[in-house]
């Protein structure tokens, strides 16, 4: 088991099966509710180039593909490699698997070393989608942060933006959007670690820029665990001894 953590680089588009009210680009932009869209459900296709720094992570957030979908991931050096078979990189994988997500998928791929492409090509197979068109959130490329697990004790929370208003006989409810999140603290990071993975991970993300955050990577109910959002407080790092930190952070998702 594995805890990730996955700030974002951000990408530019190079091609793309997409819908002129809900272009690819939008898949750069953490604010719910701006989507990637596919004009049917042939040939469903994106090309990215991102500025070449290292990746060994790619995700696709808040989807509407089902488990049994196929996603094909190619990473080059050049947009000829990504399109054909000269990738240096090139993996096809289920959408995603285990218990069903309350919203929106997610596909997750960890790739063995890093990769700095800088173009990369996701290629979505999703036959008889009842939408009639695939829809993905956001993309995220990283080099992830990742340790052996958050510390016991994690808290996964609910966040009700509802506003509700009690008076003489009647409730009224102005509905939000319900929101999860967590509290988690992880520790036995070396001092080599912290200052050469987790602090600058976390000077990238501060508390305004999304990030993804899985807390195992194993289990059944990844999909309902995992959160794509940002930091809802500075978070802290603290040196128990030379070599033995500690980060605590409390994360909602956006």
């Amino acid at each position: 088991m594995s805890a990730i953590f996955a700030a974002l680089k951000r990408f530019t588009t190079v091609s793309a099966n997409e819908t002129p009210t809900a272009p690819l680009s939008r898949c750069n932009v953490d604010a719910p509710g701006l989507v990637w869209r596919s004009t049917g459900l042939a040939g469903v296709y994106a090309t990215l180039r991102w500025d070449g720094s290292s990746i060994d992570t790619i995700a696709l957030v808040g989807t509407n593909l089902r488990a049994g979908d196929l996603v094909r991931i190619r990473i080059g050096s050049s947009q000829a490699a990504v399109d054909g078979d000269s990738a240096a990189l090139d993996i096809t994988r289920t959408a995603w698997s285990g218990v069903a997500p309350v919203s929106g998928a997610l596909s997750v791929f960890l790739v063995d070393g890093s990769f700095t492409g800088p173009f990369v090509r996701i290629d979505i197979s999703s036959p008889g989608n009842p939408a009639g068109f695939v829809e993905v959130g956001r993309i995220v490329l990283s080099q992830r942060v990742t340790c052996d697990g958050v510390g016991l004790g994690a808290d996964q929370t609910v966040e009700d933006g509802s506003v509700v208003e009690d008076g003489p006989g009647y409730t009224t409810v102005d509905y939000q959007r319900v929101r999860s999140g967590w509290k988690v603290t992880v520790d036995r990071i070396s001092e080599a670690d912290y200052y050469g993975k987790w602090w600058p991970m976390l000077m990238t993300v501060g508390k305004s820029s999304g990030f993804l955050f899985i807390p195992d990577t194993d289990p059944a109910y990844l999909q309902n665990q995992a959160v794509f959002g940002r930091m809802t407080s500075s978070a802290k790092g603290n040196a128990k001894s030379s070599d033995f930190y500690i980060v605590d952070m409390s994360i909602l998702s956006v």
